[in-house]
């Protein structure tokens, strides 16, 4: 063995790659592992999905420190061509080898083979790549008993099972689209990126932030200096729904994909393909469960298996979530191993229970007002536990149900889309997403058409001209709410005349007619009075309070708003009560009272953030902002009026840019006679 130790020290790690970006979590969770040894080998393993750059980035990092490790750089990859483990014995043999043990000695058995590699290279200094491992068990058997030796891992797989042996576990997330920029830019040349950003935002976007995928093309571009990106992407985009059709570099992408779903057990690979088919971005387990129709604990294991494989990942609240290139995968797997009629039923089993979800959330919600669309019996009855868990969900899941929603216009499902409108009213009165929730009414209005169920058609009309108002679009509202009235009356249907005609008062209320508006308030105050609706006449009552206060005929206004809060109290329902409290408070200030006004305001705004309603919350700001400015209180005047900006910037609400004004007050008022469209509500 002396001679040995004249050799030169074995470099086995492949060559760095040219392109290479922004893996410093990476580099750092390395320098920190070898910087902290004491008794034991540092162990990084470094895992995530296929192509993802796992192996890049370990010989990167051992490259650029490679004079750490005079002893040599050893390095194996641990599955064979066709996804086998290579046997541990074998892997030996080859480090044996190269760091100078005669072949003839090396003994037969594995066992035998890892004793004398752990003691062969005690107290070298060397780096050791364990490239795509299959097992933790497989990795264990080749870890040096030297402090002195550190040995990266890389895997498809999580290999968890090597924490127990003070391994560090690093999941390498894809690259930022910041960074895929600029890797692709190093590859085909920054002029060649910036001159067409839109068809490289596209590249970047289906190759889902994968280094793989992103050198793939680019070496395709720097082969062909005369293509265009956009060219490159469209034809990309076409190869990888392709199949063997595809060229051989980007069947490189596919192949990653294939030998991990040919490994997964039935089981595994039925869910894998039905996460395909979700329309939003992740999925819970809930819902998952459901539409395989199978048990909790079998879906549960399936999803665990994909999730150390990499294939899923885990999300927040008991949901899982696939990268984009392997949502795709799963899509297009699912597509070539489903019957069409297969396919649809999977879409449409997550859209029923999304729906379900919706409904049951929206009774939480919303309770006041009864749904033409009927929830159907079961547990999506009992899914929240109370009013916050179900805007907490809708919160969460917004994407995936506007996808969803999304899917079933596309499929034409008449039913689920309108009902999904009538459905979203509640967390909407809160959130106002306004331009998204305009284009699913859109969308409902003509499924309700198509359904022919024209008391639907005619809420749908109304919930849309509402946003119409809300939007300035006043015209439409008033378009929109006169069909609404129409087909109320043509049905004799009270409830849907009275909801038109309110909507029509706002509508007209925007344009700046104030006393159309009361009129039309009047008349369905007195319908929904005829019909025994006692919160459809309180609701009017605070309208017609808003729009007297606005005519400075305040003494009429406190009555009418008053009422209205008696009634809402008694009804339980606490918005609308403070609602109509603090337009009172608005006028009490604007009478002198503003101590008075400013209690009153501050246990409104309370009640307000404890329903988590951020558009309500903003109200209340902004009309305790005008009592403490009015009070001399200028500082909590800024500071309250800031931050119900925000929230309605957050929200997206199209008058977040607007100065805040006095609703109740002279300012509100003339604003909405000139029709600058006073009414936020």
């Amino acid at each position: 063995m002396d001679d040995t130790q004249e050799r030169p020290p074995p470099v086995q790690i492949p060559a760095p790659v040219g392109g290479f970006v922004s893996r410093e979590a990476a580099f750092d969770l390395m320098d920190r592992t070898w910087q902290r040894r004491v008794d034991r080998p540092p162990v990084v393993v470094l895992t995530g999905i296929g192509g993802v750059g796992k192996t890049t980035v370990a010989v990167r990092w051992l490259s650029d420190r490679r004079d750490r490790f005079p002893g040599g750089l050893l390095y194996t990859r641990l599955t064979e061509a066709g996804g086998d483990p290579v046997p541990v014995g074998e892997v030996l043999f080859g480090f044996l080898v190269a760091i100078g043990v005669p072949a003839d000695t090396i003994p037969p058995r594995s066992a035998q083979r890892s004793a004398l590699f752990r003691a062969a290279i005690a107290g070298r200094f060397v780096g050791i790549l364990l490239d795509d491992a299959v097992s933790a068990g497989q990795v264990r058997a080749l870890l040096p008993a030297t402090a002195s030796a550190m040995v990266v891992v890389t895997s498809r797989r999580q290999l968890s099972g090597l924490a127990m042996d003070g391994a560090e576990l690093l999941d390498l997330p894809p690259l930022t689209p910041d960074d895929a920029r600029r890797l692709l830019g190093e590859v085909v040349g920054p002029e060649r990126v910036d001159a067409e950003p839109d068809a490289t935002g596209t590249i970047i976007e289906i190759c889902g932030g994968l280094p793989l995928a992103l050198g793939i093309i680019g070496a395709r571009l720097r082969a062909r200096p005369l293509r265009s990106m956009a060219r490159e992407a469209s034809a990309y985009a076409r190869h990888l729904g392709a199949g063997s059709g595809a060229p051989d570099d980007v069947r490189e992408v596919q192949a990653v994909f294939d030998t991990s779903y040919a490994a997964l057990p039935d089981g595994a690979a039925r869910v894998y393909r039905t996460c395909g088919l979700h329309p939003g971005p992740d999925v819970s387990l809930d819902a998952l469960t459901d539409v395989l129709g199978e048990l909790f604990a079998h879906v549960e294991d399936a999803v665990d298996t994909l999730v150390s494989e990499n294939l899923l990942a885990d999300a927040a609240d008991d949901r899982v979530a696939q990268h984009d290139l392997l949502r795709r995968d799963a899509r297009l797997r699912a597509e070539r191993e489903l019957e069409p009629a297969d396919q649809a039923a999977v879409v449409r089993g997550f859209t029923r229970w999304y729906l379900n979800r919706a409904q049951a959330a929206d009774d939480l919600i919303h309770p006041q007002r009864p749904r033409l669309g009927v929830t159907p019996p079961g547990r999506h009855r009992t899914a929240f536990s109370d009013r916050a868990a179900a805007v907490a969900w809708w919160r969460r899941d917004l994407r995936s149900i506007r996808a969803v929603v999304t899917e079933a216009d596309r499929r034409n499902w008449d039913e689920e889309l309108w009902q999904f409108c009538e459905a979203s009213w509640g967390f909407f009165l809160h959130h106002r997403d306004y331009e998204p929730w305009v284009a699913m009414h859109t969308a409902g209005v003509a499924a309700a058409e198509r359904c022919d169920v024209p008391l639907v058609e005619a809420r749908l009309r109304s919930q849309l001209g509402f946003a119409y108002a809300k939007l300035r679009r006043f015209d439409e509202a008033v378009t929109q709410n006169s069909i609404a009235l129409r087909l109320g009356e043509q049905h004799a249907h009270g409830p849907t005349q009275a909801t038109a005609l309110s909507q029509l008062g706002r509508a007209v209320r925007g344009q700046g007619d104030l006393f159309a508006a009361l009129g039309y308030y009047r008349r369905a105050a007195r319908l929904q009075e005829d019909l025994g609706i006692p919160r459809g006449v309180a609701l009017c009552r605070r309208r017609c309070g808003e729009v007297l206060a606005k005519l400075g005929r305040d003494d009429e206004a406190i009555v009418e708003l008053t009422a209205a809060a008696k009634t809402m109290a008694e009804l339980g329902d606490p918005i609308q009560h403070v609602r109509a409290t603090t337009a009172v408070a608005r006028l009490r200030s604007r009478q002198g009272r503003r101590d008075e006004a400013r209690l009153v305001l501050l246990g409104a705004l309370r009640i307000m953030r404890d329903l988590d309603s951020p558009y309500y919350t903003a109200e209340v700001l902004e009309s305790l902002a005008d009592v403490e400015s009015d009070a001399g209180h200028s500082e909590d005047g800024r500071r309250h009026r800031a931050e119900a900006r925000e929230l309605r910037v957050r929200l997206g609400d199209p008058q977040a840019g607007e100065p805040a004004t006095d609703h109740a007050g002279t300012a509100a008022g003339e604003r909405g006679e000139r029709g600058a469209g006073a009414d936020r509500r």
